[in-house]
């Protein structure tokens, strides 16, 4: 199994090339299947190409990269974006590129091996079962055939793997730098999200909890649908938790306190039937179509309640401080700092 590479395909109507990490399970000299999930970019480029052009889809698989091209590659950006002037974006300078020797399309300059070849628009084989970032085998399905034409690369080249399983895994970690990408694209679309979070424990993208700045009723259903639909990674995510601006979207504890204090179950939850969800996830009912739940922990504003609200307890700051400065000197354990 080639478990990292950068899969580059040739688009039939546009001459900007799609960049995804597409497990590659090799099945003779240089024959591979190209497992790429019908949502993704790939796949899409694949269904297009089939639906315009009768020879094989020109294709690149490249094995170890720059880690700004591969973080650009793994992140939803917008179709109009391309993934390596967003590589550019974050690396601080241009992608340098090359031409491949026996198809039509770029690579980095600087790739420790690259795969040049076709996907097959009429071979299929069985790809798995294969220990995935969500803790599970996933099922054998067929995914096109991809025949290699050349290889190059570097002298004494470094393979770039990856390790999956359950979190916390590789692709858990690497989740956590991505969510730093993600944040100011949502709030490019949604300026009053404060903070985004996707918890490792979720399998990168199923969970995400986001904290933000609540300016009238129903403005948290807004930003909790937008989250769902602004870019296409999060029509994985199953579970959209949202809080105020005064709970931090990364303490599980925080976060629980305003869900168990600020929602009420029939008021509070919004479940949507028939969406995609991840093809990976054999909880719903249908592969690659199920459920997504959101759950609105936010303070609310009349009329989403009539009842008056409750106020968060809060010592002044006088007494803060008069208890700060006199812990050390009654010799009492702890830092003494205030919990609230």
């Amino acid at each position: 199994l080639i478990t990292w590479p950068l899969v580059i395909p040739r688009g039939p109507d546009k001459p900007r090339q799609n960049l995804g990490i597409y497990r590659m399970q090799v099945i003779g000299r240089n024959r591979t299947i190209m497992r790429w999930l019908a949502h993704r970019g790939g796949a899409q480029h694949h269904r297009r190409w089939k639906g315009e052009k009768r020879e094989p889809l020109p294709a690149a698989a490249v094995i170890g990269a720059d880690p700004g091209i591969i973080l650009a590659a793994v992140t939803p950006v917008p179709e109009t974006l391309s993934e390596y002037h967003f590589a550019g974006l974050l690396r601080g300078r241009k992608a340098e590129l090359v031409d491949c020797r026996t198809v039509p399309l770029k690579v980095p300059a600087e790739a420790e091996i690259v795969l040049e070849g076709h996907v097959s628009l009429e071979e299929y084989a069985d790809e798995g079962p294969y220990g995935d970032h969500t803790g599970y085998y996933n099922s054998v399905e067929k995914f096109p055939v991809f025949t290699v034409s050349a290889i190059t690369m570097r002298r004494d080249p470094i393979y770039l793997s990856t390790f999956t399983g359950r979190p916390p895994d590789e692709p858990s970690v690497l989740g956590e730098a991505l969510n730093e990408v993600f944040i100011p694209l949502l709030q490019q679309q949604f300026p009053e999200i404060v903070d985004f979070w996707l918890p490792p424990e979720g399998c990168s993208y199923r969970i995400a909890v986001i904290s933000m700045r609540k300016a009238y009723p129903g403005h948290a259903k807004r930003v909790m649908m937008g989250a769902w639909s602004y870019l296409r990674q999060f029509m994985y995510t199953k579970w959209v938790i949202v809080v105020d601006d005064d709970i931090s979207a990364r303490d599980w504890k925080d976060v629980m306190w305003a869900v168990s204090t600020r929602m009420d179950p029939a008021r509070d939850i919004t479940v949507i039937e028939n969406t995609p969800i991840d093809y990976l996830d054999f909880a719903s009912p249908e592969s690659g179509l199920g459920s997504k739940i959101g759950l609105d922990a936010t303070n609310k504003l009349a009329p989403e309640t009539h009842r008056e609200w409750g106020t968060k307890i809060r010592m002044s700051d006088d007494v803060v401080a008069r208890v700060d400065a006199m812990w050390k000197e009654l010799g009492l354990p702890g830092s003494g700092k205030a919990i609230w």
